[in-house]
């Protein structure tokens, strides 16, 4: 075991970083029993991952994380092209990341996996979506559903080359702006499909444990009935996993809409003080709910933006982030981002706690823009920038038009 502070620290100042200066050290969860499980058979408490890949120097420093968290379970380094983790998790399979920072970037897979021994083949090139990994009938179906769609995926990225070609030559135009973007347009019909393919990706492979953790990431894709319909088909032991309690609580806390009151919610600030979400509406200005977490790519390439919109706009709105995770080293990096207005929040249950649950937040960044009376005006996932629906402009004008 060995401490990689020094390589985490130095890859946060890149942006390039997943955790935040903490020290790496095994951890043991607790054994939970769930019954049989469907896939595969367990025959032993504990997980292995042989991994012969090439392309990385000697002694590279690799780790593995817990992905419903980015918790550090365990670090090594590479040696002669190979390396080994192992450990135990719960029997329920869970996904798991592979993770490699490099002075060029990081390198990163996910494992989708229970107490099993499998192996991974690979060279650096085929991070993180071409891996071979065997051994896991788990993972087989993960590596399934990812091939279900790749097309979709190259559809989008072609399309997405199109209008920067478009855009580069100036020949972007409104006409062009509602062909790609608009409902039924390009990029929303190939978006349609890829949703079709997700779920009917979880409706072919009901009662095993992949589809169960596709629909708790995809649940905002289904009305509740739908939802609750697909969900009560799983057998009980699988429903009793975490992301089945997960998709449960999101089922028992209803949607707020368009129109409907802010939920307020105590949470903890930058100063260890508890401070309610109420504080922040005084009734002349509008209020920014931010559920973000440092570990997102898209949250670290916002946070400049909506640092930047939140000194301009002082006068009009207040700003809330809530940090989604509950691990303190991230939540102290979000705080040297905050300005004046710009309240930072956490609780110490991260996503599985009130604020996180209650909103329904299922991707970071999640925006929820409130009037000044506390309204909710709209809601809506990721960044943006330099399109038509780039977030700080579109939230000014939402502003203007209220």
């Amino acid at each position: 075991m060995r401490k990689l502070s020094f390589y985490l620290l130095a890859f946060l100042s890149l942006s390039t970083f997943l955790v935040v200066g903490q020290e790496i050290k095994t951890t043991k969860e607790t054994k939970t029993s769930i019954g049989k499980l469907k896939e595969n058979k367990l025959q032993k408490d504990e997980f292995r991952i042989n991994a012969e890949i090439t392309g990385f120097e000697n002694e590279t420093p690799v780790m593995i994380l817990d992905a419903s968290n980015n918790g550090i379970i365990d670090s090594t380094s590479i040696i002669n092209n190979s390396f080994i983790f192992s450990g135990s998790t719960t029997q329920a399979p869970k996904s798991f990341i592979i993770y490699i920072p490099l002075e060029s970037g990081v390198k990163y897979a996910y494992i989708f996996m229970a107490n099993e021994t499998v192996t991974v083949k690979a060279d650096m090139a085929d991070f993180p979506n071409n891996l071979k990994v065997e051994g896991s009938v788990h993972h087989k179906l993960k590596q399934d559903y990812d091939k279900s769609l790749v097309s979709f995926d190259k559809q989008m990225n072609a399309k997405n080359i199109e209008i920067n070609e478009l855009k580069k030559n100036n020949n972007w135009n409104d006409s062009l702006q509602k062909a790609y973007f608009d409902e039924g347009g390009i990029l929303h019909t190939i978006s349609q499909n890829r949703i079709q393919a997700e779920k009917l990706f979880v409706k072919n492979n009901l009662d095993t444990y992949y589809a169960l953790e596709v629909l708790k990431y995809k649940k905002s894709e289904y009305s509740d009935k739908e939802l609750k319909k697909l969900f009560s088909k799983f057998e009980k032991n699988i429903q009793a996993t975490a992301n089945g309690k997960a998709i449960q609580t999101y089922l028992d806390n209803p949607a707020i809409e368009v129109g409907d009151r802010f939920v307020d919610f105590e949470a903890i600030n930058k100063d260890g003080k508890s401070q309610k979400f109420s504080a922040s509406f005084d009734g002349k200005k509008f209020v920014l709910l931010d559920f973000s977490t440092p570990t997102c790519p898209n949250t670290r390439e916002a946070l400049p933006a909506i640092k930047e919109l939140d000194q301009e706009m002082t006068n009009q709105l207040n700003t809330v982030t809530f940090y989604t995770q509950n691990n303190p080293e991230h939540f102290t990096y979000l705080t040297t981002m905050q300005s004046q207005s710009w309240q930072m929040l956490w609780t110490e249950k991260g996503n599985e706690g009130f604020p996180y649950v209650r909103y329904r937040v299922n991707a970071t960044p999640t925006y929820l823009l409130f009037s000044p009376q506390g309204k909710l005006i709209e809601r809506w996932s990721g960044y943006k920038k330099g399109n038509y629906d780039d977030t700080t402009i579109k939230i000014k004008n939402l502003m203007q038009n209220k």
